[in-house]
């Protein structure tokens, strides 16, 4: 919401006027202590008659959908973008003003979509033109106590309603690859280190990322995801700054099957998963055809070993993380 600051209105003129530029049927209130002005706009404006100079808190709503509140001071032009209960129908800017006030599951539901259109090189073996898909919210302030707040997307649904769970997949999908949708360690030393250093979180991750659309990578929060570490023969959980990621063993099925034993004293199953909905996924440029995907956890007791989801929607592992499988990307508004 800007706000233009205008002249006073004199004496004999009307009074002081607070204009709200905000849609149809909108009620626009301001209020300054005790004192409270009203109307509904009408042609896409309100325009309000202030009685008294003074820093006035300015708010629009529609039904139950309120805007975030502002303090003006009077005569003044604000403009209001109000939050849509269709989540496809509201901005970035406006999604991450909702998800900042920690009021983002009174308008939206764990599973509702937005469409994103994605460009740019992802992966040595995929570069994505105009990739349209839906992301879709798999959870609201998840693991606040840890991670912190926001709204957790995931990538991605083929349409809004009814979608696919589709995951990116690239030219070496499923084969043993130098580099692409790989997660073995950049030094290439498996003994000392797992996600924190490895080729899928320092390559692809910004890669991703960078597709996004600009409107989107500028809501993007930055979110202390935890995973596990290796030194030697001891494996610790360590909480990383994380803008885009993947999920965890038991962030997916809120069951340890591969994964460290560690896990479940770190980290929570997502909303979107505990509510059933299907772990299956399938490839985005072959939609038909299933497909495996990687997640960040390490297997227990064998560094070499990486979890991912199989295509039957199942805990799985792979040995070593030079085969390239499906990408589901997460992140945080």
């Amino acid at each position: 919401m800007s706000v233009i600051y205008g002249n006073p209105i004199m004496a004999g003129g009307g009074g002081l006027e607070l204009v709200a530029n905000v849609a149809d049927g909108a009620t626009v209130t301001a209020t300054l202590g005790s004192k409270t002005v009203t109307g509904v706009s009408s042609g896409g404006q309100a325009r309000l008659k202030i009685p008294q100079e003074g820093k006035w808190t300015v708010s629009a709503a529609i039904g139950t959908t309120v805007s975030a509140q502002q303090e003006v001071i009077v005569p003044a032009t604000v403009d209001f973008a109000l939050p849509s209960p269709v989540l496809n129908d509201t901005s970035w800017a406006i999604i991450k003003q909702v998800s900042d006030a920690g009021e983002g599951q009174n308008y939206w539901a764990v599973g509702d979509c937005k469409q994103i259109t994605m460009n740019g090189k992802v992966s040595d073996g995929l570069t994505l033109s105009n990739y349209t898909a839906w992301v879709f919210i798999i959870g609201f302030d998840h693991n606040k106590e840890r991670e912190g707040t926001g709204i957790a997307f995931m990538g991605f649904k083929t349409e809004q309603t009814d979608g696919k769970f589709v995951c990116l997949t690239d030219d070496n999908y499923s084969n043993y690859a130098g580099a692409g949708f790989i997660i073995y360690p950049q030094t290439g030393d498996y003994s000392t280190t797992k996600w924190s250093g490895c080729y899928m979180r320092n390559v692809v991750m910004p890669l991703i990322k960078a597709a996004f659309p600009t409107d989107l990578q500028a809501v993007v929060k930055t979110s202390s995801i935890y995973s596990e570490q290796i030194s030697g023969n001891n494996i610790t959980m360590a909480a990383f700054n994380e803008e885009v990621y993947l999920l965890a063993e038991y962030e997916v099925f809120g069951t340890r099957t591969y994964a460290t034993t560690s896990e479940p004293n770190f980290l929570k199953q997502y909303a979107y998963f505990a509510a059933g909905n299907s772990k299956v996924a399938y490839r985005h440029n072959y939609p038909n055809n299933k497909a495996q995907w990687w997640e960040r956890s390490m297997c227990a007791g064998d560094s070499l070993r990486h979890c991912k989801v199989s295509d039957n929607g199942s805990a799985d592992y792979r040995s070593y993380g030079y085969y390239s499988y499906g990408v589901a990307p997460c992140f945080k508004v």
